[in-house]
């Protein structure tokens, strides 16, 4: 039996899958509850466990998942997507939250760079972005460990948004080695060199991507010195007014693809 037209929580009406991964669907729903009409439409998702939901080691990661994903609803940068609420359905469901976010029109940096890299400047304007929102989680104890192009979602007036935070692990849960903010450090060298073409272009964007490789290095910048160049490399190297950049994504799909949701 499908999930169309199923209430969660009381309040959340699934619509439509709007993608699927190995690790969770994401679902565009409506919030019946919602008071401001732009409120109305959001993003739910449900992960995916193995394992079976009789099982005390699946029962703990589903409430790991629970609470993290409200955890991560305290990261606030314009380029963190927004965690509204998580709901456990436990009838029928297997006890997982279901994590519900803003709705993001527009397309996932997967998506795009299936047609191509991207110019240096806008890998570096998202880099920008992206850094903001690990940032603002790192400064409340959170680490993403998910930083990829399917989760970077290019939205409506050059808006950048990092998705996943839902899966996110909280900073010391975690004491597997290199899982803390440097490991998202490292993942963002690897989202740079990924969306410039890899190998990067010459200049300094491609000598920053090199700088944050995925092994240790004692050269690695820090992230305030990761902005410092991002921030230079969109401001020296975007276009001279009189001519259009190499791609600007000023209008996206009215869409919001899956991002493989990196759930568990």
């Amino acid at each position: 039996m499908g999930l169309e037209g199923r209430l969660l929580g009381e309040r959340y009406r699934l619509l439509r899958r709007a993608g699927s991964g190995a690790s969770g669907t994401v679902w565009r729903a409506l919030d019946e509850a919602a008071v401001r009409e732009d409120d109305r439409e959001v993003a739910v998702r449900r992960p995916r466990l193995p394992g079976d939901p009789e099982e005390e080691s699946y029962r703990r990661a589903a409430h790991r998942l629970y609470r993290e994903a409200r955890a991560a609803a305290r990261v606030d940068h314009p380029a963190a997507v927004r965690i509204h609420d998580v709901v456990v359905e436990e009838a029928g469901l297997d006890g997982l939250p279901w994590i519900v976010t803003e709705w993001v029109p527009g397309e996932s940096l997967r998506d795009v760079l299936l047609r191509g890299p991207v110019a240096p400047p806008e890998a570096a304007r998202i880099g920008l972005a992206v850094l903001g929102a690990l940032r603002a989680a790192h400064a409340v104890g959170i680490v993403h460990r998910a930083v990829r192009p399917a989760n970077v979602l290019l939205g409506r007036h050059g808006r950048v948004v990092l998705t996943g935070f839902g899966t996110a692990h909280l900073a010391g849960g975690e004491p597997a080695r290199g899982s803390g903010p440097a490991a998202d450090l490292r993942s963002l060298g690897d989202l740079l060199r990924t969306a410039a073409g890899d190998p990067p272009p010459s200049g300094p964007l491609g000598a920053l991507a090199e700088r944050l490789p995925p092994g240790p290095g004692s050269s690695r910048p820090d992230a305030e010195e990761v902005a410092r160049q991002l921030e230079s490399v969109v401001r020296d190297l975007r276009p001279a007014p009189d001519r259009a950049p190499d791609r600007a994504p000023d209008r996206a799909p009215d869409r919001s693809p899956d991002q493989e949701p990196s759930i568990g």
